[in-house]
């Protein structure tokens, strides 16, 4: 048996930010059709069958004009149209990230990722199942193509991992062999009492060279990113309706005062003022 405490890290993260897609649209499309911005969801879209054009804010146009895969990881205001009158054959799908604050998973990614379907080697598979749930009246067929489409975005993140399509960021530093070791340490332990020294030692590494290091693949200090990534969890926590005393402890504070104190300091609001946000801004949509 090999040991997946290294390899698995992307499983980790997907984990605490509990990735979400949704298929809404599947078939020809024909025309014209737009995609509002939609806070905290972001668009992954297949052309199957081009050629299209994507036009974005401003009128910037893009043509695409081979199957391609176009990922929008965050919220982008975008329309695609047709350019034959036999249109193109598409499926299109949100994608949710639970977190209340910046995303490591979306987090120095470009706006938008075009994809060229020759270039993802390894996806036919995936592609040909889901084009059997979208195009063929089967039973189960939305059920079936989430979690396609789930498995799908996890395998483009490995790709872009391995083709270094990210920029500075906690992705960055999750695919650097130089520090990914103590990222791994952070994501399975976060509620560990750790220090900049201890996770420099988990990376083999002097604290004044992992600092430095680390900021520059990352985009934030150590313990900035440490403290980020509590917070999310807690807020994974909080949706799911766990009280303040009963989670402070799970991220690594001593007290509900001092997490509620870290909290209000990195989201602008306390945990039940967030909570009271996030239900409002529910129902409004």
């Amino acid at each position: 048996m090999s040991n997946s405490s290294q390899s698995d890290r992307l499983s980790i993260l997907f984990d605490h930010f509990e990735v979400k897609t949704k298929v809404f649209a599947f078939g020809t499309l024909c025309g014209e059709s737009v995609f509002d911005i939609q806070p905290g969801l972001g668009h992954i879209h297949i052309i199957k069958k081009p050629s299209i054009e994507i036009i974005l804010k401003n009128n910037k146009l893009i043509v695409v004009d081979e199957p391609s895969l176009v990922f929008f990881p965050k919220p982008v205001y975008h329309r695609f149209r047709s350019i034959f009158d036999y249109g193109s054959d598409m499926i299109c799908s949100t994608i949710s990230f639970v977190s209340g604050m910046q995303n490591p998973l979306t987090n120095g990614l470009p706006e938008i990722l075009i994809l060229p379907l020759r270039k993802l080697l390894g996806f036919e598979k995936i592609f040909e199942l889901l084009y059997l749930e979208a195009f063929e009246n089967t039973c189960g067929k939305q059920y079936a193509i989430n979690h396609l489409m789930d498995y799908l975005t996890l395998r483009i993140y490995r790709f872009l991992i391995k083709e270094n399509l990210i920029e500075s960021s906690p992705m960055a530093g999750i695919a650097d062999p130089k520090i990914t070791k103590a990222f791994s340490a952070v994501h399975k332990s976060p509620a560990f009492n750790w220090t900049v020294d201890s996770l420099a030692q988990e990376a083999g590494m002097s604290r004044a060279r992992f600092s430095e290091y680390f900021k520059q693949k990352v985009g934030m200090t150590p313990i900035s990113y440490l403290t980020d990534l509590r917070i999310n969890i807690a807020i994974k926590y909080i949706i799911k309706g766990k009280s303040v005393k009963s989670i402070h402890k799970e991220v690594g504070y001593s007290s509900a005062s001092s997490f509620t104190r870290v909290f209000l300091q990195r989201t602008g609001m306390t945990p039940k003022e967030w909570l009271k946000n996030k239900i409002m801004t529910q129902q409004e949509k």
